[in-house]
């Protein structure tokens, strides 16, 4: 499960152990990154020696505020670009371009303020190894299981409750644990005819 901007917004307290900074402090870093960041890339883009023309080269994946994020998660939990990478589904080239980028910009604003070390320099950052047992919550083991139900006597409800893969009728709950077998989620119990994939998209 990849790590996005959506997806951490929804559990304010992940989102804050991640970045180091709540969903509402983002915000205002945001705001006070965006003039800073067009500034910067007006003056890179109009720079004398550019040899493409506005708008060439390549498309960038993922937009400012998803960069920010990029950048506090990395520097808040001190990853190597491609452990980073991997989490955020970008290769590390990629990493090392928004970092580089963005770096610069929450320096002006006052990266002090974030209370964070430096950044980590080419090959100190941690490994995927090193990630997985320091913070075990970065890496999910995601799961259904279903429980058998009495046949109800609605026919609609039968058709909602039969289970296809178990060939009755049935109840399913999602749980997600840690790579230590923790518990770290339960989804709303839902009919067994409702596809895992589905479950999980809905639960968000």
């Amino acid at each position: 499960m990849l790590l996005t901007f959506e997806r951490l917004r929804a559990k304010p307290t992940i989102f804050k152990a991640f970045a180091g900074v709540s969903v509402g402090e983002f915000g205002t870093l945001l705001v006070q990154s965006t003039p800073l960041w067009v500034a910067r890339e007006q003056k890179r883009l109009t720079r004398p020696n550019r040899r493409r023309a506005l708008g060439g080269g390549r498309k960038r994946k993922f937009g400012l505020r998803d960069q920010v994020l990029v950048t506090l998660v990395w520097l808040r939990l001190y990853l190597g670009t491609e452990t980073l990478g991997f989490l955020f589904g970008i290769d590390k080239g990629t990493v090392t371009r928004y970092t580089r980028a963005i770096l610069p910009v929450l320096r002006q604003v006052g990266e002090g303020t974030l209370g964070y070390l430096e950044a980590p320099k080419r090959g100190q950052g941690k490994g995927l190894a090193e990630a997985r047992a320091t913070y075990p919550d970065l890496f999910a083991i995601v799961d259904a299981t279903e429980q058998p139900v009495e046949r109800a006597q609605d026919p609609e409800q039968q058709k909602q409750h039969y289970s296809g893969k178990k060939k009755r009728h049935t109840r399913k709950v999602q749980i997600i644990v840690n790579e230590h077998g923790v518990v770290r989620e339960v989804s709303t119990s839902v009919p067994g005819a409702v596809h895992d994939r589905e479950l999980f998209r809905q639960s968000d």
